[in-house]
């Protein structure tokens, strides 16, 4: 092919044609099983492979949404007013997808608070910004690409790998990366600039937790609470209006927890026996042996009433409160908030004990962690061993996401697996679908399977915020998939796949890189689609729990069972803001190599936008408050995204050689570079801190 005009499509016609005839070898039929998994990926037919399945099943989870939200409401609108009484928003056919589009964002400030502002206006921008490149590069590239030299099929002519080495094209995606970094740079600056000044708003509001400063690896002698007052009160004279000692209720809990099922048992004998008693049918009766399935027959009611009782006792007596553990920890309030905000900010003694830090709502809390600080030595010997675990899991994981691409390929699978054979022989259009749907669904499945390990791995660093936790977990992740999804399929796909060629002749690593690369767009594609149609719909139908819901609503006696099948899980942002993170990286790194994965990202986004609005204005109520500190992490990513584009973009020209595009695109990135490090570092710095400024504290103080 590089000595004649061939096109990849005639030249795999020809190795087809010359492997079915009798000079035919394995060497030859290698390659052309290699070319064909090569067709596969970077086919349209792949793309459909994907597309229509992940359409089926987001259409499928939004007409069942519509179909049963107006007979579950409290399901799926808990916080909705009158959910209890059958009523729900948007009444109208698909009336809640023009309604929850014109829900201001103040209110969902006022509802779910500003992270849930600030989670929803990343969406909304890579919404945005996903439309405009979509028509730029539509309009613009995608014609310049499709005339291309290369002559190349299917959807790798809509990319830069049918643009040839030295051609003059190559002026097109580095004149256009200068145009969508400047729309990038201005719509991120623009929402930074409105979100903090919504960020001041917003904390003028205060929070009663805004009165309460939490202290840390308190000395074991300050074993109560008049002692920890007596510290405090020199420094604090008159200021300080309670402390409460932190202990470990770990035991009690598990009681507690013990005492309701049975008082819920209970009830519900209670229930049965009057209905039986009005029947004149005899009591129930309750099995005293394992999971109540043997042993002696009792009547249900004095049964759990002793139950309960026992319980109870127990609790009051054995496990009372003053009696555990103390986890040298506690929480001191103030008078005024002023107060408060100052002690949080100063450090009381030169030695590592009393910590202070401004005390969190009590739903952000890992009450275990808490109640298990460490010192510092062995708090870095935890984290050192995490990142450790981290960088091995990296590496590990990178294994099985790249094998996964052998699904491509089933054909030959079964050659080079004997236990495999009978895969050749499925119905054509199983195997269509394994081949295209195969890979990508592979690599969804390992990454979620992922995620309990990062939440354990950051855990064991002893982190006491749920919301620092999520923080962290968010950068992991992310990490984690733009190494495994971008990087891993990116090297399996191209580089991998050509290594052979390199090999045998060196010279042509650029221009089968040059061609190779850009194509791996198309299972980026595969990999947002499945994502944004399949799993980002989700959410919104919660299937499991639904599930659930149909098969045990109607058996609930009281209605406390029914609030517990009915209650939404906790709302964590570090998985959905990882993925979309991902997603705009993804897509920015091929906007002017394969600008045909824009609009698919624009779906992406507005899916995702559109589900989490809904579930953050009538489902979940999240668990803690930040003010939107994450918002410079993700504005770190999201121009580090940037970058990372306009270097793929410079890489990619030099591979076929336009020196003088090179240089042409170099100034941006320093522009780039320049413009994150001052945002960053002006209002970065202050969004990043979710302290409460003295200012408004004094406010808060003359207000009440």
């Amino acid at each position: 092919r590089r000595t004649t005009s061939i096109s990849p499509p005639q030249l795999l016609d020809l190795i087809r044609t010359f492997c079915e005839s009798p000079d035919g070898n394995e060497s030859s039929r290698a390659c052309f099983l290699h070319c064909r998994s090569l067709e596969v990926i970077m086919s349209g037919a792949a793309l459909v492979s994907v597309a229509i399945p992940a359409a089926a099943v987001s259409t499928a989870y939004f007409l069942i949404f519509e179909g049963l939200r107006g007979s579950f409401t409290q399901f799926f609108a808990p916080r909705f007013p009158g959910s209890k009484e059958g009523k729900y928003p948007y009444p109208s056919l698909f009336g809640w997808v023009r309604g929850i589009l014109q829900v201001p964002e103040q209110e969902i400030v006022d509802r779910s608070g500003m992270d849930a502002a600030v989670y929803l206006r990343f969406l909304w921008l890579g919404t945005v910004v996903m439309a405009i490149l979509t028509v730029l590069g539509m309009l613009l590239l995608m014609p310049v690409y499709a005339t291309g030299e290369n002559d190349m099929s299917d959807l790798p002519r809509l990319g830069l790998s049918n643009v040839e080495q030295e051609s003059s094209r190559l002026w097109a995606p580095a004149i256009m990366i200068w145009v969508f970094s400047g729309i990038i740079l201005y719509v991120i600056k623009k929402n930074y600039t409105e979100l903090l000044a919504m960020r001041k708003e917003t904390m003028k509001k205060g929070e009663p937790n805004h009165y309460t400063v939490l202290i840390t690896k308190i000395p074991e002698e300050f074993d109560s609470e008049e002692k920890v007052r007596e510290f405090m009160e020199p420094m604090y004279s008159e200021q300080i209006a309670h402390v409460k000692l932190v202990r470990n209720l770990k035991e009690r809990e598990r009681k507690t927890t013990e005492l309701v099922k049975q008082k819920l048992k209970l009830v519900v004998a209670m229930k049965k026996a009057e209905d039986a008693k009005e029947k004149g049918e005899d009591p129930p009766m309750v099995k005293t042996g394992c999971c109540g399935l043997c042993g002696e027959s009792v009547e249900a009611v004095p049964h759990y009433t002793q139950k309960v009782k026992e319980i109870r006792e127990e609790i009051e007596t054995k496990l009372r409160v003053e009696d555990a553990e103390y986890c040298k920890a506690a929480f001191v309030t103030f008078k005024t908030v002023s107060s408060a905000v100052k002690a949080s900010r100063v450090k009381l003694t030169d030695e590592e004990s009393w910590e202070i830090r401004a005390a969190t709502r009590p739903t952000d809390i890992t009450w275990p962690n808490l109640c298990s600080v460490k010192m510092k030595a062995v708090e870095d010997t935890a984290v050192m061993t995490s990142n450790a675990a981290k960088w091995g899991l990296i590496v590990f994981w990178a294994i099985p996401i790249a094998a996964g691409g052998a699904l491509s390929n089933l054909e030959q699978l079964g050659q080079d697996y004997s236990f495999l054979e009978g895969v050749t022989s499925l119905p054509p259009a199983l195997i269509a679908i394994i081949e295209g749907f195969g890979p990508t669904i592979w690599r969804v499945v390992l990454m979620i399977l992922l995620q309990p390990i990062i939440y354990a791995l950051i855990n064991m660093t002893g982190v006491i915020e749920i919301s620092a936790k999520e923080n962290k977990f968010m950068s992991t992740y992310y990490f984690f998939l733009l190494t495994n999804i971008y990087f891993v399929t990116l090297l399996a796909s191209s580089i991998f796949s050509t290594i052979n060629d390199i090999v045998n002749d060196p010279v042509s690593i650029f221009e089968l890189l040059g061609e190779s690369i850009p194509a791996v767009a198309i299972e980026m594609i595969q990999y947002m689609l499945l994502q944004g149609l399949g799993l980002g719909v989700e959410p919104i139908v919660r299937l499991v729990p639904l599930i659930l819901n149909i098969l045990f609503n109607k058996l609930a006696v009281v209605d406390y069972q029914r609030e517990q099948l009915n209650k939404p899980p906790p709302f964590l942002y570090g998985a959905g803001l990882s993925m979309a993170c991902l997603i705009w990286t993804i897509s920015l790194a091929y906007m002017t190599i394969a600008p045909l994965i824009l609009p698919f990202a624009t779906l992406y986004f507005f899916i995702n936008y559109l589900v989490q609005k809904y579930q953050l204005t009538w489902v979940h109520c999240p668990d803690f408050e930040t003010y939107g500190t994450f918002w410079p992490q993700l504005m770190s990513i999201a121009m580090g995204g940037l970058l990372l584009s306009q270097v793929a973009t410079m890489a990619i020209i030099g591979l076929k050689f336009g020196s003088f595009q090179q240089i042409l695109i170099f100034p941006v990135i320093f522009i780039t570079a320049m413009c994150m490090y001052q945002m960053q570092s002006t209002m970065g710095e202050e969004m990043s801190d979710s302290s409460l400024p003295l200012l408004n504290a004094t406010h808060l103080d003359k207000e009440r």
